[in-house]
């Protein structure tokens, strides 16, 4: 590191100060970051493969900032925008650098830049007119530019958009001290009444005292959308500056390529169905181990597990679950991304990870949660205890006339979607009678 940038190398940052430089190796098109010495001395790892000692392989930093980037078809328009293929990961990070998920941030500006120039605050209003009208052809252009600059960075699948929300309830984007502090997730055409979906199973988690990010429902015209409180980002208004806090995904934290986030690496076709070589419950038990309080941030994952069974969120897999992630600590986030899949048949019915041996979720029973108990080595009168209360909790709340109907009354849902939501609480009613009836037989059984 030399401090003198090229088109081969960004300047990695934390807040104002650069840190280290990441490179891209003409040979062999991998990425390499190197913190410089100060930050050895008194910073932190970005995640935990890639040491300050700076000795760690080029595939970590490749597999880190994989991860960090968006999936699906913003993926694929955000490579055709840089003019590289979809794996070319530098060039994407060039683009989107400045606004990732985290605290750190990858700029092209020399040191010299940052040092003379101040950040302004600067922001772009997005008028509800203006976003209703792009929502109605999202299908056709997608979401993930505006003004001729990427605006989505957020890794997932879903339709989202990134965005920053002042003091006043102004929507819009935030460049300079800004950045985006809210999330905006649409459905696709295929997909009715999936924000629905999402923004009650979120807001029951809320309802248990589960650790649950702050989730808003709105409309934009006829677009239904959940406006997602970001919980690495804090907005001062005084400073008019937002402030970032470092978090890492599973997938960061157990140094594995984007497309391991599933159990079954590759896919659950017969031949290859054996192979488990992706994010498991088992390596994320194994890692919490490593963490700031290994015992609460066990049963932080039971209890996540937990009630992505009881709600049939099939799909959590390793890019799910994320981390807070510096110098001194290490915890969960709160939990995101909750969506009962049981309720869309096009979408596929199997565990992104296992319980124990198990992947099909129906054919979850005393043996499978004694199994995973076994498995992840939880003790299964801890398993059984923490299931029996959860499921008493969530049927509590459920059968209870005032969490549903001041959900309705908050946001006037048509009947179509009270008629929805009343579908939604008897596929979870009935999915934790069924765990709840297990709980009795767990500490029972010898796997």
């Amino acid at each position: 590191m030399n401090g003198k940038l090229d088109a081969y190398s960004l300047n990695v940052r934390f807040a104002e100060n650069v840190i280290g430089e990441l490179s891209l190796n003409k040979e062999t098109g991998l990425p390499k970051l190197e913190y410089n010495s100060d930050w050895q001395q008194k910073g932190f790892a970005i995640s935990p493969s890639l040491a300050l000692d700076n000795n760690h392989d080029n595939a970590v930093a490749y597999n880190f900032l994989d991860n960090a980037l968006p999936e699906g078809e913003a993926r694929l328009l955000l490579a055709e925008r840089a003019g590289v293929s979809e794996k070319h990961v530098f060039s994407q990070i060039r683009e989107i650098g400045g606004d990732l998920s985290g605290a750190f941030t990858f700029t092209f500006e020399s040191i010299e830049q940052r040092v003379n120039e101040a950040e302004e605050p600067a922001f772009r209003l997005l008028t509800e007119d203006e976003l209703e009208r792009r929502l109605d052809t999202k299908e056709d252009i997608g979401l993930l530019t505006w003004d001729d600059k990427p605006r989505l960075s957020v890794a997932g699948v879903q339709d989202k958009l990134n965005v920053f929300i002042n003091e006043n309830g102004k929507i819009g984007f935030g460049n300079g001290s800004l950045c985006s502090t809210h999330i905006l997730k649409f459905e696709k055409k295929n997909c009715l009444n999936l924000v629905l979906n999402e923004y009650f199973c979120m807001k029951l988690s809320a309802a248990l005292g589960l650790p649950t990010a702050e989730v808003e429902f709105t409309r934009f015209g006829k677009h239904p959308a959940l406006i997602v409180h970001r919980f690495d980002r804090k907005y001062v208004s005084e400073k008019k500056q937002v402030l970032r806090r470092h978090v890492i995904d599973g997938s960061q934290a157990l140094n594995l390529p984007r497309d391991y986030k599933y159990e079954r690496n590759l896919g659950d076709n017969r031949d290859v169905l054996h192979n488990r070589d992706g994010a498991s419950l088992p390596k994320l038990f194994e890692f919490s181990k490593s963490m700031s309080s290994p015992a609460q941030s066990a049963q932080w994952l039971i209890n996540w597990q937990l009630f992505n069974l009881i709600i049939s969120n099939y799909d959590s897999h390793g890019k799910n679950v994320s981390l807070y992630w510096g110098r001194e600590n290490s915890s969960f986030t709160p939990a995101y991304d909750l969506v009962n899949i049981a309720m869309f048949p096009q979408f596929k019915h199997v565990l992104a990870m296992a319980m124990g041996d198990e992947f099909d979720p129906n054919n979850i029973n005393a043996y499978q949660l004694a199994d995973f108990a076994e498995t992840c080595a939880i003790d299964k009168k801890l398993l059984a205890r923490l299931l029996s209360d959860l499921t008493k909790k969530v049927l509590s709340t459920l059968t209870a006339e005032s969490f549903i109907q001041d959900l309705i009354k908050t946001n006037d849902f048509s009947v179509e979607e009270q008629r929805y939501i009343n579908q939604l609480k008897d596929n979870i009613v009935s999915r934790a009678q069924h765990l709840c009836s297990q709980t009795s037989m767990i500490s029972t059984i010898e796997v």
